[in-house]
């Protein structure tokens, strides 16, 4: 997206979605988003990590995307030399999900300035927003009944 795309985001996305697709005024510097040989390290290492073959991530991929992935072009995106061949991003999290590694995801967003969270984090975050909710309304409460304090009841 350029900057004038995202200024047009509002429009596209609901006002509550808009700002999580970024900010127009934070554009990043040029060339900071050039992620190809990160993501070819990410590929690599996740493949030599997950302990399966090729040919076996390559058929997960197939059965969970629909599409036809080969071992030729898992090769291809995890290799330096070929530089046309760039992971496409609608195979990320079958690739996840296949080598059972999610960095590549993960790196992916906080590249974006967001951070990914699990089940846990989520409630954590949940508790967190439940304890400012009863705070705030145990002050509240405090204020009214400080404000009533010479009212008969």
């Amino acid at each position: 997206m350029s900057p004038s795309s995202l200024e047009n985001s509002a429009s596209v996305f609901p006002p509550d979605q808009a700002a999580l697709f970024g900010d127009a005024n934070r554009w990043p510097a040029p060339g900071t988003c050039a992620d190809e040989t990160t993501i070819r390290a990410l590929v690599t290492d996740a493949i030599r990590r997950s302990g399966k073959s090729r040919e076996v991530i390559a058929e997960e991929m197939s059965c969970l995307t629909g599409d036809r992935v080969t071992v030729r072009m898992l090769n291809s995106y995890s290799s330096a030399a070929a530089e046309q061949h760039r992971f496409p991003v609608q195979y990320v999290r079958a690739f996840c999900h296949a080598t059972h590694d999610w960095k590549l995801l993960h790196c992916i967003a906080e590249r974006g300035g967001f951070r990914l969270i699990g089940p846990a984090e989520e409630q954590l975050l949940e508790l967190g927003r439940q304890y400012l909710i009863r705070k705030r309304a145990e002050e509240h409460t405090a204020r009214l009944e400080s404000a009533l304090s010479g009212v008969r009841l």
